[in-house]
């Protein structure tokens, strides 16, 4: 046997041994509670998985479950913590106990501010915040959980069957609603906040057991609730009030997260801060479709008056003051979180800071 043939053959050893672990292919799951083609969990979700497969060079496979067949929404952070799947995505509203300044954050709609941000400056502002405060990024790593990326849903509207208009027609009006601030909102405008199950809307609607539903856009086509209720007010003078921070968080198994190389963690990172704009523009043009689709439909937009706007602000109790007692309550550092977050939130509709 030749020295040639002897060196041929210890390269080729070589090379099969010190085949790097990192060339290996990594299959995760991705469970989304709802449709595949559900703008924020599922449109935005088989972006960003193709752009992480992409950047790893396929390293990284994840396979998308949608429908709720591998968790529930409300089974969410249970089903990532006992590894269920790797990764899923979460309404943080759902999770109060478990995620207080989470649901806390995205429960509050302030008028004010609300219908002076946009959605890629809510998303930012969460990122930011997250980045800056312990205890935020802190609550999901009690739970074993790590938070990645959060989108922000479409401005809350209130889809009614009879015309609303201006504050006046709100009076005794029963209308559902959820979270810490809408049914508070309702309160100071005179109507009757409903609790009620996002799946009960539409035939409450039409048997008016409820005279009009708090939802996006999104949620009120992928509901069918044009089909029942023909008015639509927003709450502001153009699209709404966003909410302080986005409400949608995508999360994975903390644990899961620590076997990835770290240079995978830096890609999912870095695609998960590229995906902003990206995650705004596919929401945004699902918002539109659903604005065409419902006006298509015979359902007529209204606005509520700046004057109108700003009256119901005074009215309505201090969302800030009450969401830093809710964290303090909690054995939180409410004011500083709330007292931060207007400062990040500030500079943002200022102009001063600029992600």
């Amino acid at each position: 046997m030749n020295a040639a043939y002897l060196s041929l053959i210890a390269v080729t050893l070589f090379a099969i041994v010190s085949a790097p672990a990192n060339a290996q292919t990594i299959d995760w799951v991705y469970a989304n509670g709802y449709a595949k083609n559900h703008p924020n969990v599922g449109v935005v979700a088989d972006e960003f998985i193709a752009r992480i497969e992409n950047e790893t060079k396929g390293r990284l496979k994840i396979r998308h479950v949608p429908g709720g067949t591998l968790l529930k929404p409300e089974n969410m952070l249970e089903g990532l913590r006992a590894r269920i799947a790797q990764m899923g995505s979460a309404v943080v509203l759902f999770f109060p106990g478990q995620l207080p300044i989470s649901a806390t954050l995205a429960g509050i709609t302030d008028l004010e501010t609300g219908n002076k941000l946009d959605a890629a400056g809510a998303t930012a502002i969460t990122t930011r915040l997250l980045n800056e405060v312990p205890e935020f990024a802190g609550e999901y790593e009690k739970l074993g959980l790590k938070a990645i990326m959060w989108v922000s849903a479409p401005p809350y509207g209130i889809i009614a069957t009879k015309p609303i208009a201006k504050l006046a027609d709100f009076q005794g009006k029963k209308i559902r609603a959820f979270g810490t601030t809408l049914p508070k909102l309702l309160t100071a405008a005179s109507a009757v906040p409903v609790s009620m199950a996002y799946g009960e809307i539409y035939t409450s609607l039409q048997t008016g057991v409820i005279d009009g539903a708090f939802s996006d856009v999104n949620g009120m086509t992928a509901g069918k609730f044009e089909e029942v209720a023909k008015n639509l007010i927003t709450t502001g003078p153009k699209d709404g009030a966003l909410t302080a921070i986005a409400a949608i968080v995508y999360i994975v198994n903390l644990e899961e997260w620590k076997t990835l190389p770290p240079d995978i963690q830096k890609t999912i990172e870095k695609v998960a801060k590229e995906m902003t704009p990206a995650a705004v523009r596919i929401v945004a043009d699902s918002a539109e479709t659903s604005v065409t689709k419902m006006q298509k439909a015979g359902v007529t937009f209204r606005h509520l008056s700046q004057a109108e706007t700003d009256a119901l602000a005074k009215k309505a109790p201090n969302v800030w003051e009450a969401a830093a007692k809710t964290l303090s309550e909690a054995k939180l550092p409410g004011e500083a979180i709330i007292r931060r977050y207007r400062e990040i939130a500030d500079s943002y509709i200022k102009g001063t800071w600029k992600p």
